[in-house]
């Protein structure tokens, strides 16, 4: 990571302090994803496995279309060594903040 990147990091997302306050030269990037299934899709794709009785074969001989699809926007953020060892975190709130 180039200096003009860790820039980019250098503020834990929980604690909101420096990453070396905690006096370790260590941090955490985290990427957090969410996704929602496509229901349609999953039952287009179990119809067809039903129909040629594998799901192995099914999936080989689908249309290989996505059935779960990302509901937001990728969240990426800076973890702190001493936050990532000592706290408990809800994701979706972090990730709907990290969004903000």
């Amino acid at each position: 990571m180039k200096e003009a990147e860790l820039r980019q990091h250098t503020t834990c997302s929980l604690c909101r302090q420096k990453v070396l306050a905690s006096g370790l030269p260590l941090f955490w990037r985290v990427s957090i994803e969410r996704f929602g299934i496509d229901m349609q899709a999953a039952t287009r794709q179990t119809g067809l496995a039903l129909a040629m009785g594998s799901a192995q074969l099914a999936a080989i001989m689908g249309p290989d279309e996505d059935i779960a699809r990302p509901v937001m926007d990728k969240a990426v953020l800076t973890v702190c060594e001493q936050c990532a060892i000592g706290c408990q975190v809800n994701l979706a709130h972090l990730a709907l903040e990290a969004q903000r």
